[in-house]
């Protein structure tokens, strides 16, 4: 198990990018390179320094669990923690390290053990895509849960994407997202800072924003509506033109324009297709109806009310999106749409 001084360097940096991610501030140097068994890191938090002893293997049996020096008991006692870097990590390799005072780095499951006075740490963290089967890997970003986190950057134009934090934003996991990120880096969506690429990504995403929509000569009237709790009625949200116009793009409608209308999922929209009546032409239409790309689209926290509206509206950019599916018409709106700094979002197509 013995470190030299390049993998050291890389231990490091990988401790270093797993605490940021769980917003941790520290510092994390390498240490000493011992003639033999594990190095040494650095490690500071809060002016508190500790050194950590870490070595690194593949895959860790708990026979070689039981061969690390037992923390606490001489001559490694001025070492605080102990931390091993593993591809893989049983549980039974781990309840051995624990037995020992040694924490863990497991980069196939996405876990961080790591026991410092004044630290102490037991969490979930992103899975290394390095360590993860190749089978598993994700190639296109744009998947379902790809669009979540595509839509999620581009509403955080300048906040670096942090696995852990975009997790409790959005209903996917740590390692996924870690995995979708890579996957927008390796099409050179994502910057070296982690903050989205614009408009390149806008732009990206809008290849694959396709709601299907359904024109209806008539709806159900406010008061059905308000009164059938299956239709999630409070959560409908408006988008596309009518989204757009309000907004202050330069959209050539008229204030009657049939709206656009999100609904939350696939049950609330069969559910209003069984009691509505298809228009037989898309001309005839009162409303177009269709389950939103992403569930972002229809929280609260990402659309605005307007007095007098039966319906919020969707994000400004949603609202670009949507304009962005008509190749011809929608585009070039866009191209002249400068969205005002009041509503507070940037430009990013």
């Amino acid at each position: 198990m013995f470190v030299d001084q390049r993998t050291l360097n890389d231990l490091a940096e990988e401790l270093r990018t797993a605490l940021a991610d769980l917003d941790v501030p520290a510092a994390v140097q390498p240490g000493e390179v011992r003639p033999e068994g594990p190095g040494e890191l650095v490690l500071t938090v809060d002016d508190r320094t500790v050194v950590v002893l870490v070595t690194t293997r593949a895959d860790l049996r708990p026979a070689q669990a039981k061969e690390l020096p037992e923390l606490g008991a001489e001559p490694v006692a001025p070492a605080g923690a102990g931390v091993v870097f593993a591809d893989r990590l049983s549980e039974t390799a781990r309840a051995t390290l624990r037995e020992r005072g040694w924490g863990w780095l497991d980069r196939r499951r996405g876990h961080l053990r790591l026991w410092v006075p004044g630290l102490r740490i037991d969490s979930t963290i992103a899975a290394s895509g390095a360590a993860e089967p190749a089978a598993t890997r994700i190639r296109d970003p744009f998947t379902e849960k790809g669009r979540d986190l595509a839509l999620w950057l581009l509403l955080h134009p300048h906040e670096p994407a942090s696995p852990r934090a975009i997790s409790r934003e959005i209903d996917v996991s740590a390692g996924q997202i870690s995995n979708l990120l890579a996957a927008l880096r390796a099409e050179s969506l994502l910057r070296k800072d982690k903050t989205p690429l614009v408009p390149e990504l806008f732009w990206a995403l809008a290849d694959h924003w396709k709601p299907r929509r359904h024109a209806l000569a008539s709806m159900p009237s406010m008061h059905d509506l308000a009164g059938a709790t299956e239709l999630q009625s409070r959560r409908w949200v408006v988008g596309d033109t009518r989204a757009a116009m309000a907004y202050g793009a330069p959209v050539a409608a008229g204030p009657d324009y049939p709206p656009d209308l999100y609904v939350p999922d696939q049950r609330s929209l069969q559910w209003l297709l069984n009691r509505s009546v298809v228009a037989p032409d898309f001309n005839q239409r009162v409303a177009t109806v269709a389950v939103p790309p992403s569930p972002l689209v229809s929280e609260a926290r990402f659309r605005q009310r307007r007095d007098g509206d039966a319906w919020p509206l969707v994000h400004p950019i949603v609202a670009a999106l949507d304009l962005a599916v008509d190749q011809n018409r929608g585009r070039e709106v866009l191209e002249q749409w400068q969205p005002d700094p009041a509503l507070g979002t940037e430009r990013v197509w």
